[in-house]
């Protein structure tokens, strides 16, 4: 499998892309083939694009949150709302999420977490929570029918303790004033989440896929400040955990690259994925390997994904690729879309750069 050489340390070029907020958008638009939404039609449209069959979400997380009987969950969903709230013996905290057709993305109007008040709710939910495997138990039937693509299944881990408090509990703004007020609680919470991820390991760790996910969202600005405190000892034990087993690791970079780029490569990623250097991140594709200060660890990314869009042209993303794998020749990488192929991106250029990489460098 081409994909899997770079995590053996030879040296090729496989393409990938993530395709969801396009296919998203056509499925606002009704242009899209539900067949995009198996895992069957998501490979053949794979194939198509000649790209690598991998971004497919519906059995990606390796587990999910069960809370005893003191808590109940509700959500009520529409078209373009979802609302869910937790309700327990010392409080209630809602999440409002709602559709953005521009993007076809999901974006939080509201989060749960708030103040102390809310933190206390949340403290006493991961105190009657527990996080059970899912995902596991199919996933190598599930591989082979994507190695038949030529393509391998993402399996990822939830997101670390304060990468989930960012983003799905309390959102930045919030999330830092907390930090400061409540540090010995969060600090309490960070804890058990953590110890709660064991189960999930093991059961990776039984099933060996070949590379597991770290979706963290991770962004220098608002997070290298807190990486030796929070992120470091999380990272180095699931991976320690998870190469004892013979498993890859790979971290979601999709943010402002530096310095975190340099902490991630530190702690023993095999890759980090959805590096996005300009015209649609901080860096110029050229530097990000030094910034890494590895050469050993595999960059994934490098295409912007505005760049799929206008006003960008063929002529300047050719240039664009070209550029990359000049810069990164030599030392493991992964060309891939970074993030996503969006909304309202040229699916036509997806294939044209796998021709362009054919007629290139095969």
């Amino acid at each position: 499998m081409d994909f899997l050489k770079i995590f053996a340390s030879k040296q090729h070029i496989p393409w990938t892309a993530d395709l969801e907020y396009w296919i998203s958008a056509r499925e606002l638009e009704g242009k899209a083939d539900p067949a995009w939404r198996t895992e069957l039609g998501y490979l053949e449209l794979c194939k198509d694009l000649g790209v690598f069959g991998y971004y497919s979400y519906d059995k990606f997380w390796c587990g999910t949150p069960h809370y005893d009987e003191t808590l109940t969950v509700k959500t009520e969903k529409t078209r373009d709302r979802i609302e869910t709230t937790w309700t327990t013996p010392v409080g209630t905290i809602t999440r409002t999420e709602v559709l953005l057709h521009e993007s076809a993305s999901w974006a939080c109007l509201k989060y749960p977490i708030a103040d102390n008040d809310d933190l206390k709710v949340f403290e006493y939910m991961i105190e009657h929570r527990n996080m059970q495997s899912a995902n596991t138990e199919d996933y190598h039937k599930r591989a082979k029918l994507f190695a038949d693509y030529g393509g391998l299944p993402a399996i990822g881990m939830p997101r670390s303790p304060l990468s989930a408090f960012f983003y799905e509990w309390a959102g930045i703004l919030n999330g830092v004033y907390l930090l400061m007020d409540e540090p010995e609680r969060i600090r309490h919470i960070f804890l058990m989440m953590a110890a709660q991820e064991e189960p999930l390991l093991d059961a990776l760790c039984a099933i060996r896929p070949p590379l597991v996910h770290f979706a963290d969202n991770v962004s220098s600005d608002n997070m290298s400040g807190y990486f030796n405190e929070y992120f470091a000892d999380v990272y180095e034990h699931r991976i320690g955990k998870l190469h004892a087993a013979n498993i890859a690791c790979a971290v979601h970079l999709d943010g402002v690259v530096k310095p975190i780029i340099k902490n991630l490569a530190s702690v023993g990623f095999d890759a980090i994925e959805a590096i996005t250097p300009s015209p649609g991140g901080d860096q110029q594709i050229e530097d990000i390997r030094t910034l890494a200060d590895n050469d050993n660890v595999i960059l994934w990314g490098g295409v912007p994904g505005v760049m799929f869009s206008p006003p960008y042209t063929w002529t300047e993303l050719k240039d664009h690729v070209r550029h990359v794998i000049e810069c990164w020749k030599g030392t493991p990488f992964i060309l891939g879309v970074a993030d996503q192929v969006p909304a309202d991106g040229d699916i036509a250029l997806v294939r044209a750069i796998s021709d362009f990489l054919l007629e290139e460098y095969a």
